[in-house]
């Protein structure tokens, strides 16, 4: 990682991730961690931590508001997702979601040319079939 992604990766989690935060706070009715693997972003160029704040982010809050758009889906979400775990590989076969021990872990693939995120119908879908 060099300066620029240092940079880059402090501006995000000082002004991107608490605004994120706070959405999703907003949306869900209640306190939903969200836990960053940091290194998985930082050890490739600045694209997967341009596409974390650009791309995931969003989605995630997307999906969030899909799920918690009545009181019944709220207190699902509340129930079995207290935290949301992102991570960031450049493995295809690393590339899933997982909801264990109420932490939703997703593992995007940010890096390189072409990359893959979680669209927020896949995650409604995967985590509405679980609650």
């Amino acid at each position: 990682m060099g300066l620029a992604e240092k940079r880059l990766a402090e501006s995000i989690k000082t002004d991107k991730l608490p605004e994120f935060q706070s959405k999703l706070n907003e949306l869900s009715g209640y306190d939903l961690n969200v836990e960053i693997d940091w290194n998985t972003f930082t050890s490739f160029d600045q694209y997967p931590l341009n596409r974390l704040a650009n791309y995931v982010f969003s989605d995630i809050t997307e999906f969030v508001q899909g799920i918690c758009s009545d009181d019944m889906g709220k207190e699902a979400m509340k129930e079995s997702v207290k935290a949301i775990h992102i991570s960031n590989s450049d493995k295809d076969e690393d590339f899933k979601m997982e909801l264990k021990d109420n932490v939703l872990y997703i593992t995007e693939l940010l890096a390189g040319d072409g990359f893959s995120n979680h669209r927020p119908n896949m995650l409604k879908d995967y985590v509405e079939s679980l609650l």
